[in-house]
Formats: structure tokens, sequence, C-alpha cells
């Protein structure tokens, strides 16, 4: 249990920083990171302080492609190397806390526009490709030269058009939409869903959260905000509670594979919810799987929207497929309700909050501390023990 929920605590006094990944070449850093392009980039604008905004991996070059840039157009450049989920989102929050003006984005990018304007350049780098190595690849993956064929490339290596990393998906792809179709199940016997708040500097994001919310609550569930940062089996197991998560990320959080078996309750994609709440949504098979929630929301042409409280779909006959009970329908409430449902009068005129973390607190069989006011009677204070846990005085030596 240690080592799924918790780490040791002496883990993290015995744990080395690792390097921040292998350092390219001083002759290299003009080609690799684009010095030329970025330096116009700043002089075009006028800025007087850039933010630069490296991923992990890419760390090791940040002082010396700042000092260069610093050199070449005399602005103050500030490095952003802490960004709170992903590195491939641009980190606005970071820069408006260095006063940058402008901003240039390092390394792999989802390029998700940022919620508030900020003039921004992403360099995705220039890595050396050996074509002749992937066209050898290619001709054992593919011998029939008039196939059709999709050909994926990192944005490293978008200066070589003519190469890819070849590799058979379709065993991965036939698993990937057992276990969407597996999560969506979840979400339909879920009572409370807990919103992962992982990315704040994409567009929209706040809307999202929200039309997530009215989904959960038309269809019966609960739904809680959480922001945690990048999301882990340690930081999730503290909310027992909730069933299922959904991941308010960028399209690469989305995509980033979950490691199997390492957390305590699944953690689903936006659009999984959607086919889960929503009962307009087309069923398996001819649903789009999107990555970006974005596409989930009023104005996309996938935009689904809710049926009416009187429609029929509400008390279509649904089956668990997990379970094998068959699911009630819900109880579609209007998204403007005020919250008054929150509250339930109970016979004894007393207002209790009708909450499914105070129920699940009411199960366990420790509760924490009872006050009990007025319950016990009044003592005068006495001398308590005296030493530390180990041996307390009144215990002796032994």
């Amino acid at each position: 249990m240690e080592s799924t929920f918790s780490s040791p605590a002496e883990a993290a006094l015995q744990r080395e920083a690792g390097a921040p990944g292998q350092l390219t070449p001083p002759e290299d850093l003009h080609r690799v990171y684009e010095l030329e392009r970025v330096a116009e980039f700043v002089r075009d604008l006028g800025c007087q302080r850039v933010a630069l905004q490296f991923p992990d991996q890419l760390l090791g070059d940040a002082g010396a492609v700042a000092a260069r840039l610093e050199g070449t157009t005399g602005s103050k450049m500030f490095i952003l190397g802490d960004t709170a989920y992903g590195s491939c989102c641009v980190d606005v929050l970071g820069a408006e806390q260095a006063g940058a003006q402008a901003l240039v984005h390092f390394g792999p990018a989802c390029l998700s526009p940022p919620a508030r304007p900020l003039p921004v350049a992403f360099v995705f780098g220039q890595r050396s490709v050996h074509l002749e190595l992937c066209a050898k690849a290619f001709e054992a993956q593919n011998p029939d030269p008039k196939a059709p064929v999709v050909l994926l490339s990192e944005p490293a290596c978008a200066h070589a058009l003519d190469t890819g990393q070849t590799q058979d998906e379709g065993v991965r792809a036939g698993r990937l939409r057992a276990r969407r179709h597996y999560l969506v199940e979840r979400a339909k016997d879920a009572r409370v869903v807990g919103l992962l708040a992982g990315t704040l500097g994409v567009a929209r994001h706040r809307e999202a959260l929200a039309h997530l919310r009215k989904l959960a609550q038309a269809a019966g569930k609960r739904s809680y905000v959480l922001a945690l940062g990048r999301p882990t089996p340690p930081k999730l197991a503290n909310f027992p509670e909730v069933d299922v998560f959904v991941l308010l990320a960028c399209p690469l959080g989305a995509l980033a594979p979950q490691p199997s078996g390492g957390f305590f309750r699944p953690v689903l994609a936006p659009c999984e919810l959607e086919a889960a709440c929503n009962p307009a949504w087309p069923p398996a098979g001819l649903a789009p799987h999107l990555t970006h929630y974005a596409d989930l929301l009023p104005g996309s042409p996938f935009h689904v929207p809710l049926p009416p409280p009187d429609s029929e779909l509400w008390d279509t006959p649904d089956v668990s497929l997990i379970t094998g009970e068959l699911r009630p329908p819900p109880v579609w409430k209007p998204s403007d309700d005020p919250g008054c449902l929150a509250l339930t009068l109970r016979p004894q005129l007393e207002l209790a909050e009708s909450s499914p973390a105070a129920l699940y607190l009411s199960s366990r069989s420790w509760q924490g501390l009872q006050p009990r006011l007025g319950q016990t009677p009044v003592t005068g204070a006495v001398s308590g023990r005296r030493g530390i846990a180990i041996a307390y005085e009144d215990e002796g030596s032994s």
C-alpha cells in the first residue's frame, strides 16, 4: 500500500536530481533552437522582458540559450522550468509573474490557444534524422507501394518531411477502444465525479468545467472540481469517495498514457464523460473520440446538446456491463438550480448537508474527534504525561 499510494519518508532525502537531458553542442544551438528566428521575433515586438519556457529534458540548454538571446537582442530573458501541469501548454501564469511581454516555447507543444492574450513563439527544434535508415524501416514494414499509409512525425523532425517512425498500431488501437468502452461504463455507474483541472492556461477551460458539471448534474451525479496540478496516485487517493475522475487537459495531456493499475479510481477524458452522461451522444462505434474539450462546447461541429427533461432518451433502459444490474433513470435537474437541493429536511426539523463525502465518512468506524459539547462534566485541568512517545516518565525504564 505504501508503494502505491504514498512514498517512504526517506525517498525525498535519498532522491538524486537527474541530469536534465543530453546537452546540445554549442555549435549546434543556433540550428536546434532556431535562435535567429527567435531573436527576430523579440526585436519585431520590441520586448524588454521575455519568458523562455523549456521542458524538463531541455533545461540543460536553457542557460546557454538565454545568454545568447540576451546578447543578440539586449532584452532580459527569464527561464520557466517549473510548469504546474504539462510542459506542452503555454505557461501564461508563469510569464505574467515574471512580468514578461512575450513568451518563447521550446520543445513539443500542443498549440492550444492561451487563456490570456500574450505573444507566443513556438520552437519545436530541429533534430538530426537518418533518412536512409528511415527509408529501409519503412520498406520493411510496408512492402506494397500502392497501399495507403499514414505517416506520423515528431515536430522536431518536421524539417525532414520524408521521415517517420514505422510501427504497427492495430493491436494497441483495439485495446484503447476496449478500455474507452470500459471507462464509459464506469462513468455510468459512478455517483460522484471528480473534475481535475489539469490546465489553467488554455482558453475556454472555465466553460469546459461548467459544461462537465452540467453533464454530471443532468445524469444525477455529484461533481467536485479539484485543482491538483499533475494527477498522481497519492494525490487522488485522498478522495476515496470519488468514483471516477475526469482530467481536463490539452490534447497532448488527454492522450498521455496513464500508469496501468496505478490509480485508485479510473481517470477519464471529457469525451468519455460526455458519452456516459449525455443520452443523445452517438453510440459506441459511431461517436468520435475527441481529445480536446473545446470540441464538446457549443459552437463546435461535434457539440451535442442535452435532450430536454421530457425526452424519452432519459427513460431508455440501460444495463451496466460491469455489475449486470439495471441502472435507474437519472432525475434530470436544471442547470440553473440555485443549489437548494444540497439541503434535506429531516423529521426532527434539523438541516443537514446531503453530501456523498459526509455519507462516506459516516460509514467509517473512526470519524475523527467528537467534541460532545455539553455532554461531559466539567473538570479541572490536570498534569499530563511527560516525556516522548517512545518512553514516558511514568512507564519506567523497561
